[in-house]
């Protein structure tokens, strides 16, 4: 952990140094015009003993959005004026009483982020400040709550037991219900394709089974700090963590109620539930079909993934595939130069079966499923997906995650 804070964590990492206090948890919230979200989570966070509330109230440096920016600059205001100081680090750094049970909050103001690292760099000042903390004693739990504003905690949050060797572990989630009820009809078809992706990937055998959204993480400071922390991206930086995060060790699922995740609209984010909502919503207004991976991709990744094993002595693997889409596919990828670097490294079969699951990695799993379907194995309706549960048990799975699909 020590070389990555010194190396390559940001530089608000110095601010431990003068932080006066000490607590057992510590959770890291980045936040950008959600004053109305931000007040319900805090009063909830306000009930925990000795917990360490990182706030980065932040902003991008473009100019599309200055009204959103003096918003979070004036709730920054009220929650300074609201709370009691404690202690003023420098001008963009404050901590502030949360409760009377010795809990805090450390508000740190961080506006004008470039607007291509924005809610990743906003997240890793907060996770990096995290673990030089519990490097430096003050925080006495190893794992480092990462989380939105706009997402409504359980009761059991901070009582979920992970297993000590993972590198990081997911709480199950929920999107609340939308009120206006188009938009609500997208937001189930839009949960109900997470729900579908992973449940495609476990029944495949991968070892990427797991959903990658950055308001339902647990991550383990030691594994933080070995990957080199969030990437600083404006979008999918939690898909490239936990990307990195499976190669040292295992994402587990937390037993534990579910984080109920906003279910709003929004153009904000170049991914996510916002920007799905919207364009599932479109769909429909254009009379078209928000469409699911067709199970068959998922046939195929299992077939692959069963073939790794048989392929440390072997040279020629295409011969070995069977569907044309597949050879063409992993061809494509680049399958064979990285067979060879798998053989050439590996001193054992567990050695290669690494090396191949590493190149082989959620990335690449993704860019296979695009790939099939691009070469013919077109995306199915809801409709068609539901005819199809019989024969494919993940696909059923999938459905059970929300009551009402097969009823639709």
């Amino acid at each position: 952990m020590q070389q990555y804070l010194q190396h390559y964590a940001e530089n608000d990492i110095a601010l431990s140094e003068h932080l006066q206090g000490n607590w057992q948890q510590v959770i890291c919230i980045p936040a950008f015009d959600e004053d109305q979200y931000l007040t319900n989570l805090l009063e909830r966070l306000s009930q925990q003993e000795t917990l360490l509330v990182i706030l980065v109230l932040n902003s991008p440096d473009s100019k599309t959005d200055s009204a959103a920016e003096q918003a979070t600059k004036e709730y920054a205001t009220r929650l300074r004026n609201t709370l009691q100081p404690v202690q003023t680090i420098d001008a963009h750094s404050t901590l502030l009483q949360l409760n009377t049970q010795s809990s805090h909050i450390l508000l740190l103001e961080r506006y004008g982020l470039p607007a291509s690292e924005a809610v990743g760099l906003a997240r890793k000042i907060a996770c990096d400040l995290a673990c030089q903390l519990i490097a430096d004693k003050k925080v006495s739990s190893q794992w480092i709550h990462s989380t939105d504003a706009d997402v409504s905690l359980p009761a059991d949050y901070f009582a979920a037991q992970p297993d000590a060797t993972a590198a990081a572990a997911i709480y199950s989630f929920e999107h609340e219900d939308n009120p206006d009820p188009e938009l609500n009809r997208s937001l189930r078809r839009y949960e109900l394709g997470l729900h579908y992706y992973v449940c495609g990937l476990q029944w495949a055998g991968s070892p990427y089974a797991f959903h990658t959204i950055g308001s339902t993480l647990l991550l383990n400071a030691k594994y933080y700090a070995l990957v080199r922390g969030f990437p600083k991206r404006a979008g999918g930086e939690d898909f490239y963590l936990l990307n990195k995060l499976a190669k040292t060790a295992a994402i587990s699922l937390l037993d534990s109620a579910p984080l109920i995740l906003s279910g709003r609209s929004s153009a904000r984010a170049p991914f996510g539930t916002g920007q799905a909502v919207n364009k599932i919503s479109r769909l429909s207004v254009k009379h078209e079909e928000y469409t699911y991976y067709h199970p068959q991709c998922f046939v195929l990744l299992k077939q692959w993934l069963q073939l790794i094993p048989a392929l440390e002595n072997q040279q020629d693997y295409e011969k070995l595939i069977a569907d044309k889409s597949l050879r063409n596919c992993l061809r494509n990828m680049g399958t064979a130069k990285a067979l060879l670097h798998a053989q050439t490294h590996s001193k054992n079969s567990a050695g290669f079966l690494r090396h191949m699951h590493n190149w082989f990695d959620a990335f690449r799993t993704l860019k296979l499923i695009h790939c099939l379907r691009d070469a013919g194995l077109n995306s199915v309706s809801l409709q068609e997906l539901q005819s199809q549960q019989d024969e494919f048990g993940f696909i059923r799975s999938a459905l059970s995650r929300r009551s009402g699909f097969n009823r639709e």
